[in-house]
């Protein structure tokens, strides 16, 4: 007998590391004292901190956008397994991850190679988030009912998320500073993603609706 895990408490524990890592990212933004405001001045000091805020904002809107595709995922299921468990805690330690990844790269914006871990760690939260999905799909996790448009969606964000930050890597190779605006692509190629998958939904459920019919 296989064992099963309640999908409240897991998803509940899920949100819980999701809000806490949101809520570490901003802890990098130390605010500056008296003495650096006067002595440098508050131009240079906010200068010095734009990396930062660049970075926290990156992070939050990125793990923003995961916690809501697991919550559109994880709504669906009847439980977790054994194997679908394992997937999502590996995804839980690459979001907590978040946080020190941010915090390395903004602290040496120029650098490259802090660069490449902080895009090593997104698309390792995109893969273990596909592998996820698909180990739910394979052992039938899934509510009766369901659309199965929104698995393919979700999966299909994954890769498309994480060859973007692949893409971002490829980039900073040769052209360090273009890299790190590389990840922009990331909002209009997921739009797009989103079109897509709506027009399938929607034909889907036309398509259900003549069959009634006749």
């Amino acid at each position: 007998m296989e064992l099963t895990y309640d999908k409240n408490r897991v998803n509940n524990f899920t949100d819980a590391i999701f809000a806490i890592a949101m809520t570490l990212l901003v802890l990098d933004l130390v605010v500056p004292s008296y003495n650096e405001l006067t002595t440098k001045g508050f131009g240079q000091v906010m200068q010095d901190l734009l990396p930062k805020f660049i970075g926290y904002a990156v992070s939050f809107l990125v793990i923003a956008l995961y916690w809501s595709s697991h919550m559109n995922i994880s709504k669906n299921l009847k439980h977790y397994n054994k194997g679908a468990l394992g997937w999502n805690i590996m995804l839980l330690f690459m979001v907590v991850l978040m946080p020190f990844t941010t915090s390395f790269y903004c602290s040496t914006f120029v650098v490259n190679e802090p660069f490449i871990i902080y895009s090593i760690n997104i698309i390792a939260l995109s893969v273990f988030k596909y592998l996820m999905i698909r180990k739910i799909e394979k052992d039938q996790l899934i509510e009766k009912g369901y659309d199965p448009i929104l698995f393919q969606w979700a999966k299909t964000r994954d890769l498309m998320a994480g060859l973007v930050w692949l893409f971002a890597i490829i980039v900073s190779l040769k052209f360090a500073l273009l890299s790190r605006f590389s990840p922009l692509l990331l909002f209009p190629v997921l739009k797009f993603v989103d079109i897509v998958y709506k027009r399938k939904s929607t034909k889907r459920i036309k398509v259900k609706s003549r069959k009634k019919r006749t």
